[in-house]
């Protein structure tokens, strides 16, 4: 009879393990924008521009209990989801984030060189966002550039849902922009240096 109860339990978590692999999850980011300050822009009109420059847009992979490998895509363009918050993260800092524009003076282009979200399948799972992020602001024909590099490492006890990637990754973007959008570079396109 105990082998039977132990076949079965075996069973049972066989089963729970097999429904647990997934397909592809399409994630719809909207990261939060870092908090900023000092109210230094004087509501100064500002070009922003945000470009994606990964080869590979796809955000990452997910691996099964059972060893396959689901795809994580973006169910939106990055680019202008990161355009959001990196717009109000500069309103923090009292300027006003409009259309990009080669010739307006302060702008500011931001470049996202890596975003990647891997989740290797244990016990726990394992969960980790790398981030790379540029930026290139001109003002009085002088040009300041910097950049953010954020890796984020987190663990889930079971396989990591569409919701819970996106929290994941949706903070790693956050912190990017936090450590990018610093108060050097508002004084910058403030023009005071």
């Amino acid at each position: 009879m105990r082998r039977f109860v132990v076949s079965t339990l075996l069973l049972g978590v066989l089963l729970v393990v097999a429904g647990c692999s997934q397909t592809t999850q399409d994630l719809r980011l909207s990261p939060a924008p870092p908090a900023t300050g000092p109210l230094i822009g004087g509501g100064e009109r500002l070009g922003l521009e945000v470009t994606d420059t990964r080869t590979d847009r796809d955000l990452g992979m997910l691996e099964n209990p059972d060893g396959s490998i689901v795809r994580l895509t973006a169910a939106q363009d990055v680019a202008y989801a990161v355009q959001l918050a990196a717009a109000e993260a500069l309103r923090g800092y009292d300027f006003n984030p409009g259309l990009w524009d080669d010739r307006r003076e302060p702008r500011l282009a931001i470049g996202i060189e890596r975003l990647e979200h891997e989740v290797t399948a244990g016990v726990p799972y394992q969960l980790e966002t790398r981030i790379a992020l540029t930026a290139t602001a001109w003002l009085d024909g002088e040009r300041y550039t910097t950049r953010a590099r954020t890796s984020l490492t987190e663990q889930r006890a079971l396989p990591p849902r569409a919701a819970t990637n996106t929290e994941v990754i949706e903070k790693a973007i956050t912190r990017a922009l936090d450590e990018l959008l610093n108060e050097e570079l508002a004084r910058f396109l403030a023009g005071r240096r």
